[in-house]
């Protein structure tokens, strides 16, 4: 795997992390963080603490798992292309959960 993807992707891991950041500096004590989108909307909620880190974790173990196989003869296609839309995936859903969670809150 290339330097650039590796930088690429911890340049969204570091991304991820910064908006667990913000949601546990903006989210009132007792908020709830949605971590399933379903076909009804978000439908699965944990307590702020837990559902920010879960976002960061997901994306950390992602990340090591594609770069610890992108060596592997089993994988088919570009593995770099994999992470950089994985990550891009859990950031994007991430902040769609943040966004949830804050006009949620308003709300309540």
């Amino acid at each position: 795997m290339s330097p650039a993807v590796l930088i690429i992707g911890g340049v969204m891991l570091l991304a991820i992390i910064g908006v667990s950041v913000y949601g546990a500096l903006t989210l009132p004590p007792g908020a709830q963080v949605p971590v399933h989108f379903g076909p009804a909307g978000y439908n699965r909620w944990l307590p702020k603490k837990t559902g920010l880190a879960l976002w960061p974790a997901l994306s950390v173990v992602v990340y090591v798992i594609v770069v610890a196989t992108a060596h592997s003869k089993a994988i088919h296609g570009s593995p770099a292309v994999g992470l950089i839309v994985a990550l891009g995936v859990i950031l994007v859903t991430e902040i769609g959960a943040l966004t949830a969670a804050l006009s949620r809150g308003r709300r309540g």
